[in-house]
């Protein structure tokens, strides 16, 4: 396998992908099940500054947008959701931009500024680096920020290479290097990004001075066991998904994200 700093072609694959996740999203384990959990870890974000890293279609950004956010900047390295963006040029508070995880600092509309929220969704495992990726995003929080991000569950990995290489489960999940993979969206596109570890992300949060405040793992609902029975098949057999919240600056007595 190739070592933790190549880069993995994460851009190029999702060109083809974006117009099927698109569709696939309509009724989804994102949209039914991670969203909302999603929402709840970020709390309240009347009157925040907000970065959506890996913004994908935008949609996301735009309910911030729309629902008290004071601005909302969504950065994302594939063009392939160009079409997508159109649909939120009339949103006032929202900018979309085309940019590099690596770069993501020097950005113009990032450069020198801070944020109450950076949220994180489905993305970070594509970082390079991902203890310099996290050490970034806090450099751009505000004091008393919050980063919010979500990730395939690193377990679901362990199994999909104990299916493809039969590896066993705990040797699989032991093997952090870029993996490529057939796109649950589209199997004929492969994906590659870094498999890291639960420890690997919970390290990455202390190294860069964020401390963990709420951390979920939903699972399927009963709704989307009814509505989608084949992709809440899936989500059994693969684990499903990890969400965490970190913030900066001084520890508070509430833990509470909404409150």
């Amino acid at each position: 396998m190739d070592e933790m700093n190549s880069r993995p072609p994460s851009a190029k694959s999702w060109e083809s992908l974006a117009e099927v996740f698109a569709a696939s999203r309509q009724v989804s384990a994102d949209l039914l099940i991670e969203w909302p959990a999603q929402r709840q870890l970020c709390g309240e974000v009347s009157g925040k500054n907000i970065l959506d890293v890996g913004c994908g279609t935008g949609d996301k950004a735009r309910y911030f947008a729309e629902h008290g956010a004071h601005s909302v900047i969504g950065i994302d390295a594939s063009s392939g959701f160009a079409q997508a963006w159109q649909s939120h040029a009339a949103c006032p508070k929202l900018q979309l931009v085309h940019g590099d995880f690596e770069q993501i600092a020097s950005l113009p509309p990032v450069a020198a500024k801070k944020f109450d929220l950076i949220v994180c969704f489905q993305a970070l495992m594509y970082a390079r680096d991902v203890d310099v990726m996290v050490a970034t995003l806090a450099q751009l929080l505000a004091a008393g920020g919050a980063l919010v991000f979500s990730v395939p569950h690193p377990f679901r990995f362990a199994i999909l290479k104990n299916e493809i290489e039969g590896w066993g489960h705990g040797f699989a999940y032991q093997q952090t290097g870029p993996y490529r993979y057939p796109s649950p969206w589209k199997p004929e596109v492969a994906l590659e990004h870094g498999m890291p570890r639960v420890s690997d992300y919970l390290n990455a949060i202390s190294a860069a001075g964020l401390r963990v405040t709420a951390c979920e793992e939903p699972g399927v609902t009963e709704e989307f066991r009814a509505r989608a029975p084949e992709k809440a098949a899936w989500m059994d057999r693969y684990v499903g998904i990890l969400i965490v919240r970190a913030e900066s600056g001084p520890q508070q007595e509430s833990k509470n994200p909404t409150g």
